[in-house]
């Protein structure tokens, strides 16, 4: 099912974004991948909550905005989406670059997040566990970097992407908007905040951490990291996965959400 897409703005900008389901809000920061689509992860998720899968300034359909040249300028622009489209205290996930975004929303607006979930997040840095090149890497490298498997069809898809190949010209550009966006916030210091680790501390929402065990991108260590400066955080890995769980295994890690928020329902409860 293709999801139309809505619009809103936000700072005299528009943003857009896609939205289904009922039930709380559910906001979802996505990657550098397909997740910005629709996708079976957000249509599974949306039999449980209201799904808002925002797309960020300068990616996919959504506006640029070049003034945003850091994280901050992202925080700000999401509490200000929240606020434009009446969400309220939301249950937040972020995926990779999104993850990034959402533990800065996290630290800032601790009020404002009902529970929190970091993907195969990026924005630390981890001695002797660096992220990999992104910014420098062909189609095909990036896609071993994204994907354990390389018969997924995203997988294929991008390595099999041909820059010099006029019918995949709007691709391509797209590809090099991501990238262009991206390097704004993450180019120096490469995809973190060196102060991000001490502030996590703040975080005060029950957070999970899932992370794919073949993530060549932001290996394992990362995920540890955020497990131990976020207090009661706990870790669980999806087997035979890349950096991109909603994409790769989408159905595992929406069985994985819904037990995180079965637990967290009932300590409600009570």
């Amino acid at each position: 099912m293709t999801l139309s897409v809505r619009a809103c703005v936000v700072n005299g900008r528009q943003a857009r974004y896609r939205q289904d389901g009922a039930g709380e809000h559910l906001l979802y920061l996505h990657g550098i991948g397909g997740d910005f689509l629709w996708l079976p992860f957000h249509r599974a998720l949306a039999q449980e909550f209201t799904v808002t899968l925002p797309v960020h300034p300068g990616f996919g359909e959504s506006q640029d905005d070049e003034s945003a040249a850091g994280m901050e300028d992202l925080v700000f622009h999401y509490v200000d989406l929240i606020d434009a489209l009446g969400l309220g205290r939301v249950h937040l996930i972020g995926a990779s670059f999104g993850g990034w975004i959402a533990a800065e929303l996290a630290v800032r607006y601790p009020d404002r997040i009902r529970t929190l979930a970091l993907i195969d997040a990026v924005g630390l840095d981890v001695p002797g566990a660096p992220v990999a090149e992104l910014f420098l890497s062909d189609p095909k490298s990036l896609a071993t970097l994204l994907f354990h498997d390389p018969a997924h069809p995203f997988a294929r898809l991008l390595a099999e992407a041909d820059p010099a190949d006029p019918s995949q010209v709007s691709e391509t550009l797209r590809h090099f908007k991501v990238l262009s966006t991206l390097a704004r916030v993450g180019w120096n210091p490469y995809l973190h905040n060196p102060k991000l680790s001490r502030l996590l501390s703040r975080i005060t929402a029950p957070t999970l951490i899932l992370w794919g065990e073949e993530d060549r991108l932001v290996p394992l260590p990362h995920a540890e990291a955020y497990r131990k400066a976020i207090s009661g955080a706990r870790i669980e890995r999806i087997p035979a996965c890349g950096h991109l769980p909603p994409v790769e295994r989408p159905l595992e890690t929406v069985s994985r959400l819904l037990a995180f928020y079965s637990v967290e329902k009932s300590s409600r409860a009570f």
